[in-house]
């Protein structure tokens, strides 16, 4: 099993994405997750001319560097958004399809739609259908490019009480009606582990529900309270269960980490002892648990 983490723990390093490729694959990593999302402002490089030269520019550096794209993560829509801003944001994400298949990525995770009035299950009906057709749309791009959409489980804010809540696609049975309905061969599904964890949901059992739905993941820890994107250990996830479950269903992705908050609460200077951190640690859970490592 390949060690991944997102492409962007060493940003605060390196302004050249290509640069950074290399240097993950020295600290002992051999996938990335490609962060869209860092690409969904006005003046981003896939809204430019030349945006597939880039993309090959980038999957070139990985082929030098000995290290593969995993998975990608699209741009994310806001409740806030602005018609304009969803617009701009969608329209990278139809061309994260033709990037993905540029970097050899098989996967792009893509958020559902949400809405502030969809907390705590109200009308998640309508939102499911909604989303059902939110991704229905996007098909025709993974069919062409060979790239799944990856669902994502999420949480919500409820400003009442101030704190974490349930929304569209807190569950694991939401997610696989909507894949039910969507009923293609182009649909998977990526687990977030802390989302999980934050509505009490051991990512064990989610992982045992999705069974061979799941074809990659956001690995990161917390303490169910907060979305706090820590590595493994330091919350309270039991991570022993996990990639024992991970060996039942027989997960056939990279173990790819998501605790960004490693390099984004320190200053530049340790962002690549915490990249080294994730790798290690990733590292030491798999060959706990007899999982050879790519």
């Amino acid at each position: 099993m390949r060690i991944g983490v997102c492409s962007d723990m060493l940003r605060k390093v390196y302004r050249d994405e290509r640069q950074a490729v290399a240097r993950y694959a020295e600290l002992g990593v051999s996938a990335l997750d490609y962060s869209g999302y860092l690409h969904d402002g006005p003046d981003s490089i896939y809204l430019q001319d030349g945006w597939e030269e880039y993309a090959h520019s980038l999957r070139k550096a990985a082929d030098e560097s000995g290290i593969i794209f995993s998975q990608a993560h699209a741009p994310m829509l806001f409740y806030g958004d602005a018609p304009a801003v969803v617009q701009r944001k969608m329209e990278v994400t139809r061309r994260f399809f033709r990037v993905c298949e540029i970097l050899g990525a098989p996967y792009l995770v893509i958020h559902p739609r949400m809405f502030p009035d969809g907390i705590n299950g109200e009308k998640a009906g309508e939102y499911l259908s909604l989303n059902v057709e939110f991704y229905r749309e996007l098909l025709p791009l993974a069919e062409k490019h060979r790239v799944s959409i990856a669902l994502e489980n999420m949480f919500g804010w409820d400003p009442a009480v101030k704190r974490l809540c349930r929304t569209t696609f807190s569950t694991i049975e939401e997610m696989l009606e909507c894949a039910r309905r969507l009923d293609s061969e182009w649909v998977c599904v990526c687990l977030d582990t802390g989302h999980s964890n934050i509505h009490r949901e051991s990512p064990s059992l989610a992982a045992r529900k999705l069974g061979g739905m799941l074809k990659c993941l956001h690995v990161h820890d917390n303490w169910s309270e907060r979305d706090d994107h820590l590595v493994c250990g330091y919350g309270n996830i039991d991570w022993d269960a996990f990639l024992e479950t991970l060996k039942e269903i027989g997960y056939q992705g990279e173990f790819s980490s998501e605790a960004t908050s490693t390099s984004e609460l320190l200053p530049p200077e340790a962002a690549e002892t915490a990249v080294k951190l994730v790798a290690d640690v990733s590292r030491a859970l798999l060959e706990r648990h007899g999982i050879p490592v790519e």
